[in-house]
């Protein structure tokens, strides 16, 4: 029987995120969950899986999945699943909806889960492709506070002259909207800037490495987090 490269580097990467919680990272969670959640200037690692499904001329399934590392890159953080549905709404518009669950392996944060929906905007400008997206969330903490925050990104993607390669820029902003219970304050509180590049490795599939410097609000206070961030995207057909 023919075996699919695809497929199988899939299997394989669902299962090391799956898997990626072994037993002396949990140690070390569980034994440093008195101490801050995340030092200044940490380094963090991101390892990012996408499915993405054309069920027909205008609506797709999307599967994203993020997990985290921190503490310069020896304690497991977060599992993100983010499942959802999009509809294309003309070529240059789409409306998107679905689930998030932020599995936090670190004691002292709590797990959030609850819907998100997004309006996104794709359009090139000569070879450079431009994209926007507004995204809202409902993240329903263990305590049953209720956080409502907004997104809002834009990125660019530029090719590099005749090679397969392309430059990736974006920056995210996080505004709270409502924070009642939750212990963090209303308004502007989160910034995400990246830069990266990305290539196909297939017809159907597509990698990407980056770096992302993620400066977060709290309590008057602002922490920088340096992330590096390694994914694959494999479109199923």
């Amino acid at each position: 029987m023919k075996r699919n490269p695809g497929a199988i580097a899939l299997v394989c990467l669902l299962a090391s995120t799956l898997l990626t919680a072994p037993a002396d990272a949990q140690r070390r969670a569980a034994a440093s969950a008195r101490t801050p959640v995340t030092p200044n200037g940490d380094l963090w690692l991101n390892t990012a899986l996408g499915v993405e499904y054309a069920i027909d001329r205008r609506w797709s399934f999307h599967l994203d999945s993020q997990l985290q590392v921190d503490r310069d890159i020896t304690r497991l953080r977060t599992l993100q699943v983010r499942p959802g549905f999009e509809y294309a709404i003309s070529p240059n518009w789409a409306a998107a909806a679905g689930y998030v669950q932020f599995q936090r392996y670190v004691t002292a944060l709590q797990t959030l889960r609850g819907p998100f929906q997004d309006l996104l905007y794709r359009d090139h400008i000569g070879k450079v492709a431009v994209t926007g997206r507004l995204r809202g969330e409902e993240l329903f903490l263990e305590n049953t506070a209720l956080l409502v925050r907004a997104r809002g990104l834009v990125g660019v993607r530029v090719p590099i002259g005749a090679s397969p390669w392309e430059l990736a820029l974006s920056d995210e902003i996080f505004v709270n909207l409502k924070v009642d219970g939750t212990g963090r304050q209303a308004g502007p509180h989160q910034n995400r800037a990246y830069v990266g590049f990305g290539r196909p490795l297939a017809a159907k599939v597509k990698m990407s490495v980056g770096y992302e410097l993620d400066t977060h609000e709290r309590n008057g206070a602002f922490r920088n987090v340096h992330e590096i961030k390694l994914g694959l995207v494999f479109r199923l057909n």
